[in-house]
């Protein structure tokens, strides 16, 4: 009996020691779980020439010190008072890959000129320090300076548009600078949350230090906001864009006939139709 209880006791140190050290590794390889597309290699980071968009694009200073690449994308036909969407991509990929660019073709069709972010440890930001929960906040910062600074567009006038992950960094501008509207495709409730559902044997909502907590900022935001979900989203479920639309205020809950990845491109049909009718609210 006695070696039985010891051998007992010699197996749960060992489960004990071996959690322990996945805890740890979970814990030390946050950053890379919540920013997989950081450090992409040069040949993605090319925006494809697209004889519909005019591309532009510059450096901004983040109020840390860190530059910050923007891509200004007007299209030709819009008139100079036409309303902007400052775009925040996912975290696994960059202003110039297919789904953004897919993305502002679709917001220049709904009458939207587009600033693009790109976080740092990101493309043409790769080597411009790490990403980080703090660092995205400051680096949508730069974005709005610049737009209502430099270009002197009026914030009435300003849409921000986060996808997936850049949901986090979208609601976080809104609660701060309180925009004409906001936009967000496939966000999550709180990176917490979905590590949560991913690792239900980790404790996730104690030890992350990344926390995006959309569903936090939902009920604080009083501008109008189109929420759009895949049904069909398996990386971020469609319960989190249910939860988020039952906290919020002005919220228009558009679900999609689509997964996360495609998303409004995969219903277009739907997302431009609300899109539209965003802009011409703005008009007015």
């Amino acid at each position: 009996m006695r070696r039985i209880a010891h051998l007992a006791s010699r197996g749960l140190l060992v489960f004990g020691a071996a959690y322990l050290v996945l805890l740890a590794f979970l814990i030390v390889r946050e950053d890379a779980l919540v920013f997989p597309g950081a450090g992409r290699a040069e040949a993605d980071w090319v925006v494809p020439a697209d004889p519909a968009l005019d591309w532009d694009s510059t450096r901004v200073s983040a109020d840390d010190g860190v530059p910050v690449f923007l891509l200004e994308a007007r299209h030709p036909d819009t008139p100079p008072e036409a309303p902007w969407a400052i775009y925040f991509h996912g975290n696994g990929g960059l202003v110039g890959t297919p789904g953004s660019i897919g993305r502002y073709r679709l917001l220049h069709e709904a009458g939207f000129n587009v600033l693009a972010v790109e976080f740092r440890g990101y493309g043409l930001s790769a080597d411009l320090g790490t990403p980080s929960e703090t660092g995205l906040y400051a680096d949508a910062r730069a974005a709005w300076a610049y737009l209502t600074g430099d270009l002197l567009v009026d914030p009435r006038r300003i849409v921000l548009y986060g996808w997936s992950l850049g949901s986090g960094p979208a609601t976080y501008l809104a609660q701060e600078f309180g925009p004409a509207a906001l936009i967000t495709e496939g966000a999550l409730t709180s990176a917490p949350d979905r590590a949560a559902e991913l690792y239900p044997w980790v404790p996730a909502r104690l030890l992350m230090r990344t926390r995006f907590d959309n569903l936090t900022r939902a009920p604080t935001l009083e501008m109008p906001w189109l929420l759009f979900h895949a049904r069909e989203d398996v990386v971020i479920p469609f319960h989190h864009g249910l939860a988020l639309a039952e906290a919020g205020r002005e919220v228009q809950l558009i679900p999609l006939d689509a997964g996360h990845n495609d998303g409004v491109l995969a219903d277009p049909g739907r997302a431009l139709e609300a899109l539209r009718g965003l802009a011409g609210r703005i008009d007015r």
